[in-house]
């Protein structure tokens, strides 16, 4: 399971930085465009928008993975330790469950119709950017289950992310 969960964080990091890497590449063509050259191409703008979506839905579960998103435990410190397992069990499971019900609802609705809608610049059709959703409920949803077994084996991983 170790061996899993690191090469899991792994394919998740490196995949969420190549959306990095094209975002702030686009984002860059199109302020150099706007500075020096006469007119600007029109992809760059949708090319940044899609790969930040695409980054969201990658490194969203890198942040499940490494505990890095926002969380309020002003009450939760006053708790015993065992309290605190509970209560993140429960979150887990509630989270989990959430993320795998949006994943079968969307799946029907985006991964198989075949949409008329291309966008405007890039002409890429739309169903490539809307499966973003499923693919960020599926990651999130096997991200929780992997916090639950581990959190129910008693196993710690420490952080794995390229940095």
């Amino acid at each position: 399971m170790r061996q899993f969960v690191k090469v899991y964080n792994f394919i998740m990091s490196v995949l969420g930085m190549l959306c990095l890497v094209g975002f702030v590449g686009s984002v860059l063509i199109q302020v150099f465009s706007r500075t020096f050259l006469p007119s600007t191409p029109s992809w760059t703008e949708e090319a940044a928008r899609y790969l930040f979506i695409f980054m969201v839905a990658f490194g969203s579960s890198v942040a499940v993975r490494t505990k890095e998103f926002v969380g309020i435990d002003m009450i939760t410190n006053f708790f015993p330790k065992f309290v605190n397992k509970i209560l993140e069990f429960v979150i887990y499971v509630i989270l989990f469950g959430f993320s795998l019900f949006i994943l079968i609802k969307s799946i029907p609705r985006f991964a198989f119709f075949e949409f008329r809608m291309v966008s405007t610049a890039m002409q890429l059709p739309m169903q490539y950017v809307y499966f973003s959703i499923v693919i960020l409920f599926r990651f999130l949803a096997l991200s929780f289950f992997i916090e639950i077994i581990l959190l129910l084996s008693g196993t710690t991983i420490e952080k794995e992310v390229i940095e």
